[in-house]
């Protein structure tokens, strides 16, 4: 969770720092459009490097070193921006940091994943985007509220915490039986399902699939090797690009700056942290009720209903640009994007987490939340670098009617090619997909003889 919340710190660092790099009071030059767009964009493209290698790492060293590590590049980021003050290093610092935050999203989930019940899987998976979520509320607020050093300085004590508690952090049971760790997976499961647990009925489940991990590649062919595989996979791409072609990280990475350029009665900062809020207290309450809902229901109001908001939001901007007077519905921004925080939390903001950690088998789990990570990095580094370019190139109207666009396909893939998840085990997930639809379809359609 701590981890969660520094890629969330990094994520929407730019929100309250970006206004004030582009103004006279900059310790810099005040930066143009172009160069904010870089300080923004950088951070994802590191991600994508720092996702790339972390499924392997964590096969070949383990899921809680691995997990320990990422915590170098956050740090050295960090101190790169409070000790470094120029626009190269700023550069630098945010692909650094970037590179921290892609492994923890590749690797957090892969860990829940790994050591959680199937009964409460679902809720653990979303705790990561609750955690992220806390990360961008605490950036809205220390950044609002306290000067440019100090914000940078909170951030990077923020990686205390983690340090202090991460000795106790038990290993992934699954990885230590694939590589012959019998006892210590017994302690790591005694830790994680109490004292009073029986851990050898689990290991000789977990040595069953350990030995079938070790009879395949795991790799890349492994993983569209299969009818399961491929399924699987591509439903995962399909969320991550759903997930950011909503426009979700646009509204993240410049969230201080739409309110400014909508004209809201409200006081852009403020707006920023009560967006910030909307989507803590969202993502809190997914955690506590995607195990009963399902995961599939939430994905498709969520799409729904961000069709809704951002259609509006883009009718807002048409009238703002047609020169009407908007003073009467100048409450209509936060409404809008606080709604869009809303139900992008409800479901495509903790869901896909979580599905991404049920999917796949221990043998291809690693490379397929590794490919699934990249292309969302890179599609946040698509999305917030070219941003300010769709703005002034179509306007914002259209900018916010194509995430809306985006957003109604979204419910379209979810209800036509996504699989619920809930309650089931990795094992019935696996037979799940590797069904034909035409053969479920036949099992239906039967009647009795």
């Amino acid at each position: 969770g701590l981890m969660a919340m520094q890629s969330g710190m990094t994520l929407s660092w730019t929100s309250p720092t970006i206004v004030y790099l582009e103004s006279n009071t900059s310790f810099l030059s005040p930066i143009d459009d172009t160069q904010g767009s870089w300080v923004s964009s950088l951070m994802p493209l590191g991600a994508v490097v720092g996702a790339l290698p972390a499924g392997k790492v964590a096969d070949a060293i383990g899921r809680k070193l691995s997990i320990m590590i990422t915590t170098l590049p956050l740090l050295l980021s960090w101190l790169m921006i409070i000790l470094l003050p120029s626009l190269g290093s700023l550069y630098a610092a945010r692909f650094i940091g970037g590179i921290g935050s892609g492994a923890v999203c590749v690797l957090v989930p892969l860990y829940i994943g790994e050591i959680a019940e199937a009964s409460i899987r679902g809720a653990l998976g979303s705790f990561f985007a609750l955690s992220f979520s806390t990360g961008v509320v605490f950036s809205y607020i220390v950044g609002a509220y306290t000067t440019y050093t100090v914000f940078n300085i909170a951030c990077c004590a923020m990686l205390i915490p983690f340090l202090l508690v991460f000795y106790f952090l038990p290993e992934s049971p699954i990885w230590l039986v694939q590589n012959n760790r019998m006892k210590e997976a017994e302690k790591s499961l005694i830790a994680l399902r109490g004292v009073h647990y029986e851990p050898k009925p689990e290991i000789t489940v977990l040595q069953e699939e350990a030995d079938r991990v070790m009879r395949s590649r795991g790799g890349f062919r492994d993983l569209i090797g299969t009818r399961a595989g491929r399924k699987a996979l591509g439903t995962c791409l399909g969320l991550m690009w759903f997930q950011q072609m909503c426009g979700i990280d646009a509204v993240l990475f410049y969230t201080e700056t739409i309110f400014k350029e909508a004209a809201s009665s409200i006081e852009p900062s403020l707006a920023t942290i009560i967006i910030g809020l909307i989507e803590v207290v969202m993502a809190f309450v997914v955690t506590i009720t995607i195990d009963r809902f399902g995961r599939k229901p939430l994905l498709v109001l969520s799409g729904t209903a961000m069709t809704l908001c951002l259609g509006v939001l883009g009718y807002y901007f048409k009238l703002l640009s047609d020169n009407y007077d908007i003073k009467s519905i100048a409450w209509l921004p936060l409404t809008c994007l606080g709604l869009f925080n809303v139900v992008f939390s409800v479901g495509f903001g903790s869901v896909p987490f979580a599905v991404i950690s049920e999917l796949f088998p221990p043998e291809t789990k690693g490379v397929a939340i590794s490919m699934s990570i990249i292309v969302n990095w890179s599609l946040v580094f698509v999305v917030t670098k070219f941003y300010p370019s769709m703005i002034l190139s179509i306007g914002k109207a259209k900018t916010f009617w194509f995430f809306s666009s985006m957003a109604a396909l979204s419910a379209v893939f979810v209800f036509m090619f996504v699989p619920e998840t809930k309650g089931k085990t990795l094992q019935e997930i696996q037979t799940k997909l590797a069904i034909k639809k035409s053969k479920i379809k036949k099992v239906l359609n039967m009647e009795p003889v």
